[in-house]
């Protein structure tokens, strides 16, 4: 049956399908009742890998929350659950060796060290937790990351796979996963506003190639004294420029498809609620600030194969003891080295200031939007 209306008609439906698609979230505390209630969740890039706590972006967003976004000073509670290497559930190989060992998915590590576990579906439980505990209704504003450490970069940018096979794990991790933990962090904060904050390009032509194949000798853990053998003007174009062609070409399907994913994913979410519950936010950095590129905005790797972020000494400390104690008590091995190194190609503070920007862009209009 054709259903006609009339122009007036036409433009009220219109007018109210917008309304809805802006709709503000109810419920968020008064100015002057409570804490504005900031949960963080997912893995390193979020946590802000490297980055001095002052520097990384949720700090940045929490401080302009704090002074600017109402216009007037607000009190800001903070829960930052976010660790390096989460996945957004619990593997089941790893779960079934932590539960042979006898133990719990929270065991702690440092945040630097990245290891899966704590899951970001294990973060919202535990922050659920202390939620109800202290007698609040969960968050007001999760701010949160997933999807590329249950793929890994080692396969995304793996030159002797098939670039057919990436989009299939990004629809699974970037799409139904990150639809599933929306909607299991919805049914423990119902209040909350979700920000879902989108990957950046990992290398480019932009990116040296000198530089790179210096980066993955040193993943390998090839020995100093054989890099120079192997990375010179002669071996490197035989042995990586091919190579370094399928890894960007691998690198822009990821980019591409993530961004596709999480935001349908973030659809998804907003369809099932009749509002707009959340915000896909991409990511600021483009092929211009890749991994070692001369406008990088990611740390970068010294000649020597430390990182030059403020954290590497102490990491690497907590990466060789904790794998170790990892190893010998549950048989899950993690490599070391890729450990230590981690920083590398996370954003730095230029990189986080430029994410935060972008988050205070997108979430400005909606909190004016509130009381």
């Amino acid at each position: 049956m054709l259903i006609r209306t009339n122009r007036r008609d036409f433009l009220k439906l219109l007018g109210a399908a917008a309304g809805a698609a802006f709709a503000p979230l109810r419920s968020w505390p008064a100015l002057a009742e409570e804490p504005f209630r900031f949960l963080v969740i997912g893995d390193s890039l979020i946590w802000g890998q490297g980055l001095l706590e002052k520097d990384k972006f949720y700090s940045l967003t929490a401080d302009w929350l704090r002074t600017q976004a109402w216009g007037r000073p607000r009190e800001v509670d903070v829960k930052v659950k976010a660790h390096s290497g989460s996945t957004i559930k619990f593997h089941e190989d790893e779960a079934a060796k932590y539960k042979k060992a006898g133990r719990d998915e929270t065991y702690y590590y440092k945040p630097e060290v990245n290891v899966a576990f704590p899951s970001m579906w294990k973060q919202v439980e535990v922050a659920a937790g202390e939620y109800k505990k202290a007698g609040v209704p969960g968050a007001d504003l999760i701010m949160l990351t997933g999807g590329i450490t249950d793929i890994s970069v080692s396969k995304l940018l793996n030159p002797f796979g098939n670039p057919k096979e990436i989009a299939p794990w990004v629809q699974k991790y970037c799409l139904d996963q990150m639809s599933d933990l929306l909607d299991y962090a919805h049914e423990n904060n119902p209040n909350a506003l979700m920000a879902v904050i989108g990957y950046f390009p990992i290398i480019s032509p932009q990116s040296p190639g000198g530089k790179l194949f210096n980066g993955w000798l040193e993943s390998l853990n090839v020995p100093g004294f054989v890099k120079p053998l192997l990375n010179n003007g002669l071996l490197r174009p035989l042995l990586f420029s091919r190579l370094r062609k399928k890894a960007i070409a691998r690198s822009r399907i990821w980019i591409d498809e993530s961004n596709k994913y999480l935001a349908l994913a973030v659809d998804r979410y907003n369809a099932k609620g009749g509002g707009r519950r959340a915000v896909f936010i991409k990511s600021p950095l483009t092929e211009d600030n890749t991994v070692e590129a001369p406008n990088t905005k990611l740390f970068r790797m010294k000649g020597n194969g430390d990182v030059e972020d403020p954290l590497f000494d102490e990491r690497t400390k907590d990466c060789d003891t904790s794998l170790a104690e990892l190893k010998r008590s549950t048989g899950i091995k993690y490599p070391v080295k890729l450990c230590e190194i981690a920083a590398v190609g996370h954003p730095d503070p230029a990189g986080a200031h430029a994410y935060a920007e972008a988050i205070q862009a997108t979430l400005a209009p909606i909190i004016r939007s509130r009381p």
